[in-house]
């Protein structure tokens, strides 16, 4: 070996050991994921036109600090304007190489690769060129006009800025989340609630928590440590943020300071003297609540329990089962993005006794996990959607005997996931349900419900919901006498039918007896 190549070895053995001692993670990747947006999600505002007058469209889309991408596919859905369309379309990312298209004067659903050396961590663009040359221009369908990444993740970030920035982004962002508040005590509901509804308001959309720290892309660990001069939020790692306090009662307030101020711009320590310089933590700034009972005004608004910022609402967890506690957290996220605060100043528990009696209620949980005076106190709508819920619900017969009626299809009407109901109690407060009968999965249905447009579809005062669809239930909804209620009185008390049926059987058998003596005597 030549002195000249022992150098350069030496040179580059010393670059590798800095890079490895260096503060910086984003070199560090995680395997590559596809996600794909619809164009109209990336951006509500755009005018998806192209023609002589509008020859450029751009769509702006973010990928997280530190990612990758490997791959990029567009799926371009238009149709003419005219007969007489045509020109060219040329799709470029940034200063990118472009694609061009050159379709005929009808509807088309285009796919294809896009370069993706041109995308880089931040804002990248999307850009969509007309060239006319006479003809007329195309409508394009943003709904179904989507784009897919497939990027590799960072393993880690530099700053909490950086995390800001990745919760943000709409591709290669950290979706799944280990939320770790025990140290929290008896606030430990509180303080999972907030850090899930900070969370969602970054994310723009409920988040995906795990409950095992080994699966998940971001951690946050709420941790009482006496050293602590005033609640803060430190960065203790690559990919982990710890809410820090003096002792577990505070950490409430590390908490709300997560869920009310944005970490942009900051680097591995946030407390309450950068606070006062950082702007709201806010999703969009909606219009002032009315208060008013209906899931309608719950779904877009998070009324009226996200008025001034929760201070007059109670959340309470039923249940202790971890999935459910987790899928109930994720509802609660989703209720703040409708609010677009976090309900810094509400109470959240985990007994329903202990909610303040002056507070609106959101109770969230297995419905046998639940104060069953609630589900008495809700008005007949309510009862209807608990039947039809109950009805369409296998549930395993109590006699082995019954093995035909337990193993029925119910299936039939579709999958029932969960009942959501809102209504005025006998005190003058509103009470909200998010639940789940006997025999569905709460956690399930809590999650379909907070990630997807189901979300959107809730109305009126009672609403039943399965994987793809939301049936409303208004006052006159499920006869008393209907299919569904006999098919619900059966199976809520078939020991006493299966009793009575055996009595009868019983009467008929004497009763025949003595028929039969009778006519014996007579002959």
């Amino acid at each position: 070996m030549s002195i000249r190549s022992a150098l350069l070895r030496l040179l580059s053995l010393a670059a590798a050991m800095m890079a490895s001692a260096s503060p910086g993670y984003s070199s560090d990747l995680r395997p590559a994921r596809s996600e794909e947006l619809t164009l109209a999600s990336l951006d509500a505002a755009a005018r998806l036109r192209l023609d002589e007058d509008q020859a450029l469209v751009r769509v702006d889309f973010d990928l997280a600090p530190g990612a990758r991408a490997e791959a990029v596919e567009l799926i371009l859905v238009a149709r003419p304007k005219s007969d007489a369309s045509g020109g060219r379309i040329s799709v470029s990312i940034n200063r990118g190489r472009s694609v061009v298209l050159a379709p005929r004067a009808e509807s088309f659903e285009a796919r294809f690769a896009l370069y993706s050396e041109a995308v880089r961590p931040g804002t990248n663009t999307l850009n969509l060129v007309f060239e006319a040359g006479g003809e007329d221009g195309w409508i394009l369908d943003a709904e179904a006009s989507r784009l897919r990444v497939s990027a590799a993740p960072a393993a880690g970030y530099d700053s909490l800025s950086d995390i800001e920035a990745a919760l943000a982004s709409d591709y290669a962002t950290p979706r799944r989340i280990h939320v770790d508040a025990r140290e929290a005590g008896v606030q430990e509901t509180a303080v999972a609630a907030l850090t899930a509804q900070g969370l969602a308001l970054r994310l723009g959309e409920a988040p995906i928590l795990v409950n095992e720290p080994s699966v998940a892309e971001l951690t946050v660990r709420a941790v009482a440590d006496p050293a602590a001069v005033t609640p803060a939020i430190v960065m203790t790692g690559p990919s982990e943020i710890q809410l820090s306090a003096t002792d577990s009662s505070a950490l409430i307030a590390a908490a709300r300071l997560f869920a009310a101020r944005s970490m942009e711009g900051q680097e591995r320590r946030f407390g309450a003297a950068q606070a006062l310089s950082a702007p709201r933590l806010v999703f969009t700034e909606t219009a002032a609540a009315p208060a008013s009972s209906d899931l309608a005004h719950l779904a877009a608004l998070g009324a009226p329990f996200g008025a001034e910022q929760g201070s007059r609402t109670a959340v309470v967890i039923a249940g202790a089962d971890p999935e459910s506690r987790a899928a109930a957290l994720a509802v609660i996220g989703r209720a703040a993005l409708a609010s677009g605060s976090a309900w810094i100043y509400g109470w959240f528990g985990e007994d329903v006794q202990l909610a303040p009696a002056n507070h609106n209620l959101l109770v969230l949980g297995p419905m046998d996990t639940m104060d069953a005076r609630l589900i008495e106190a809700a008005p007949s709508e309510v009862r209807a959607a608990t039947d039809a819920a109950r009805a369409r619900t296998p549930r395993d017969s109590h006699y082995f005997g019954s093995t035909a009626f337990a193993a029925e299809e119910t299936r039939a009407l579709g999958d029932v996931t969960g009942i959501a109901a809102i209504f005025d109690d006998r005190r003058g407060r509103t009470v909200a349900l998010i639940t789940a009968p006997e025999g569905a999965d709460f956690a399930r249905a809590a999650k379909r419900l907070a990630r997807s447009t189901l979300w959107d579809g809730m109305e009126g005062r009672a609403v039943l919901w399965d994987a793809a669809a939301v049936t409303a239930f208004g006052p006159s909804t499920g006869p008393a006498f209907s299919r569904e209620a006999v098919t619900v009185f059966l199976r809520r008390n078939d020991r006493w039918v299966a009793l009575g049926a055996f009595s009868l059987a019983v009467l008929l058998l004497i009763a025949g007896g003595a028929v039969n003596r009778t006519a014996s005597r007579r002959v």
